[in-house]
């Protein structure tokens, strides 16, 4: 499922790229392809040549965007790629392949460039890819019990409750939030598209079809 939600809002007009940046561009739309190829595929990165490529790009490109985070916003419409959500992306490759470290680094490195990282690239997250899931929970229930009337917090911690197979629970919340968000909002469309997964993994399909009929199709549903 997608969990690249709450991302920084790009600039209405973002600023010319920098010359030393366009060698970037092919880069990033091969792998984002590729990302996307795999995603549309329900399938997670386990090629270790490919992740090590990802991972050595990441790096380079944080790098190189030290003291000019709205460069990020000016490579994102040169190259035509969402360039915060494909480094999101493989933050969470990273963590899924035993890479925990690595993409906590990466995601300290991001935390340069973006504001409220934590909104951003949820921790708790990355743990629970990672196979830490107690930790994960335990992180996860602790924010939200500081932060109960927060929403993007909440999806978070639904969305780490549900890769932790803690299905009850994250029914519970997503069912908490739907009732809550804006129809339309990153956690409501979180929610559906969530309640929409547990559904069906618990058999209740005719009841997952009524509630896309109710809120709509999320985007990757059908």
């Amino acid at each position: 499922m997608n969990s690249s939600q709450g991302v920084s809002i790009e600039p209405l007009a973002p600023p010319s790229l920098d010359e030393d940046l366009r060698g970037f561009s092919k880069e990033l739309r091969e792998s984002w392809e590729s990302l996307m190829a795999r995603r549309a595929a329900g399938l997670v990165q386990t090629d270790k040549e490919e992740l090590a490529v990802g991972l050595e790009l990441a790096k380079r490109l944080c790098t190189s965007l030290v003291g000019r985070p709205k460069q990020l916003w000016a490579l994102a419409k040169e190259s035509e790629v969402d360039v915060s959500a494909w480094l999101i992306e493989t933050m969470m490759d990273l963590s899924h392949n035993g890479h925990l470290d690595a993409a906590l680094a990466l995601r300290k490195d991001l935390g340069m460039l973006l504001t409220s990282i934590d909104r951003v690239v949820y921790l708790p997250l990355l743990l629970a890819l990672a196979g830490q899931h107690q930790e994960a929970i335990t992180e996860a229930k602790a924010d939200l019990a500081r932060t109960p009337d927060d929403l993007t917090i909440a999806d978070h911690v639904a969305t780490v409750l549900f890769t932790c197979s803690q299905l009850s629970e994250a029914e519970r919340l997503s069912r908490h939030i739907l009732t809550r968000s804006p129809s339309g909002s990153h956690p409501h469309q979180g929610a559906v598209q969530r309640l929409v997964e547990i559904l069906h993994q618990t058999g209740r399909h005719k009841e997952a079809r009524q509630l896309l009929t109710q809120h709509g199709s999320p985007s990757g549903q059908s």
